[in-house]
């Protein structure tokens, strides 16, 4: 999994906010956020209330310092023990992993009839690797993306968040700091496949 940078000041940019996340998961259990970044959305949940969170980085130094409750470690091997967590976190991350290994560390760490909620890009079109910006790196078409979920779990729910995706490139491109999140020729290909955003909640068979 490559680390994930902050791209606004706060935070990763999204076209999912927390409350959006937080509204998909369960109110009691550990719930595990995979590439966690400086530590947004697990900031965001122990605000409202969520009692057991743990977050997971490749580099965790700025949710370190800033006292979150998180692990050193990558989407394709967990530090966690099998069966611990109610629901797990993939926000703009799971793109950035080997698909394989990262759906199988999830159904490992998950409790029977647990949730993978997965936030990210899809192409309408083709797939694409791309290697100039830090937080892109494979957009799949959406039934690849699914397909290595299909066999040890079941879709409950899919919400379309590409109207946000655009707005929020929009609002990028008037700002003028879309450097910092994509390479020029990466925005190019993303329009290219008519890159778009969704929102996925996976139950654990």
């Amino acid at each position: 999994m490559r680390q994930l940078p902050d791209v606004c000041p706060g935070g990763k940019r999204s076209p999912c906010s927390p409350a959006v996340i937080a509204d998909k998961l369960p109110a009691d259990g550990r719930i595990v956020e995979i590439g966690s970044g400086s530590g947004v959305l697990l900031s965001y949940l122990i605000k409202a209330g969520f009692r057991d969170v743990i977050g997971i980085e490749p580099e965790p130094g700025a949710a370190y310092e800033a006292g979150l409750p998180v692990l050193a470690g990558r989407a394709e091997a967990l530090p966690l023990p099998d069966a611990c967590c109610a629901a797990a976190v993939m926000e703009c991350v799971f793109s950035l992993c080997e698909p394989g290994p990262s759906v199988r560390e999830l159904a490992r760490v998950l409790l029977p009839g647990g949730i993978a909620v997965i936030a990210d890009l899809f192409s309408e079109t083709e797939g694409r690797v791309l290697g100039s910006s830090p937080m892109v790196r494979r957009v799949l078409p959406r039934e690849e993306l699914c397909a290595p979920f299909r066999e040890r779990f079941t879709l409950e729910s899919y919400e379309d968040h590409t109207p946000a995706l655009r707005n929020m490139f929009l609002q990028m491109v008037f700002q003028g700091n879309t450097c910092s999140f994509l390479a020029p020729s990466d925005l190019g290909e993303l329009k290219k496949i008519k890159a778009g955003y969704g929102l996925w909640i996976w139950k654990k068979c």
